[in-house]
C-alpha cells in the first residue's frame, strides 16, 4: 500500500499517486491481503510515523508496481511524529454479465 497528498479526481485511467509519500514511515509498503468472501477483499497495514505526513489518496499496487487502485480522502488527514494510523481497505469486485 502507498501513501500520498494528491487531491486530483480518482480515474481508471490513473498508474500512480499524484504525490506519493517517501518518508517518516508513510512510504510503500507490504499491507495483509485477506479474503473477506467470493468477490471481496481488505488490504489493512498499520503506519508509524516519525515526523509529520498528511495523508490524502492510497494506493494498492502490485509486486511489479502496478496500480490495482487509488482512493481519495475527503479531506487532509495530518500527523505528527510517534503517531500512527491503520488503514483497511475493502474492494468488491462485481462480475457484469456480458450483452
Amino acid at each position: 500500500m502507498a501513501t500520498g497528498t494528491g487531491a486530483g479526481a480518482e480515474s481508471s485511467g490513473s498508474t500512480a499517486l499524484d504525490t506519493e509519500n517517501t518518508q517518516y514511515g508513510a512510504q510503500r509498503a507490504a499491507a495483509t491481503v485477506t479474503y473477506v468472501s467470493l468477490g471481496i477483499s481488505q488490504w489493512s497495514i498499520l503506519y508509524a510515523f516519525t515526523g509529520p505526513v498528511t495523508i490524502r489518496e492510497l494506493g494498492i499496487f502490485n509486486d511489479d508496481n502496478e496500480m490495482f487502485l487509488r482512493h481519495v480522502l475527503s479531506e487532509n488527514k495530518t500527523y505528527a511524529d510517534g503517531e500512527s494510523v491503520e488503514i483497511t481497505i475493502t474492494n468488491t469486485n462485481v462480475r457484469v454479465a456480458a450483452v
